[in-house]
């Protein structure tokens, strides 16, 4: 029997040895998908952080196209504009003619209803006219060309606008020139 019991407590340490690999090899199993679980929310995180940014940027580029194209609507007449001053100003030196005879003045009535259709286009447009003659200089709206002594103004005001000054909604198309009193 010796034998036999000798045999049974190697089978029972054997069998220990083998219940605490098992137990060991879970515990190790363990650490592992902890581990694992720990990478992979990691990586779960880091994704979501780019997809956040990827949007977040998508969003401005959005909002910046928007914002371009809306000032692509509200001035896109600009250039046309800027081409049709150079006539409006001739049309006002031709009406500016003083003391006309009977022949010219008729010709000028023809002009002045031609420049009014104009004037009246622009403003529908959004073309405004800067109002500068009497008014305080501003280097926004108008460009001083001169400079003169009057004591009819205060110094820094404008004393006579040599060339109409033109907006386009809320933007300078041409800025007035001007003489400003020192």
């Amino acid at each position: 029997m010796n034998k036999l019991a000798e045999e049974n407590k190697v089978e029972e340490e054997v069998a220990e040895e083998v219940e605490e690999n098992k137990e060991a090899e879970a515990e190790v199993v363990e650490e592992n998908q902890e581990d694992q679980i720990k990478i992979l929310q990691d990586e779960v995180d880091k994704w979501k952080n780019d997809y956040y940014k990827v949007f977040a940027d998508m969003e401005n580029i959005k909002r910046r196209m928007q914002n371009e194209h809306a000032n692509n609507l509200k001035f896109m007449m600009q250039g046309f504009i800027e081409q049709m001053l150079p006539i409006v100003d001739n049309f006002e030196r031709s009406l500016a003619i003083e003391n006309p005879n009977k022949e010219v003045a008729n010709f000028l009535k023809g002009y002045e209803m031609i420049y009014k259709q104009i004037m009246t286009l622009l403003e529908n447009q959004g073309v405004k006219v800067i109002e500068a003659e009497g008014k305080e200089f501003d280097p926004n709206f108008h460009q001083a060309v001169m400079t003169v002594s009057d004591e009819n103004f205060k110094p820094g005001m404008v004393v006579e606008e040599l060339q109409k000054g033109y907006m386009l909604k809320d933007r300078v198309i041409r800025a007035s020139l001007v003489k400003v009193s020192e």
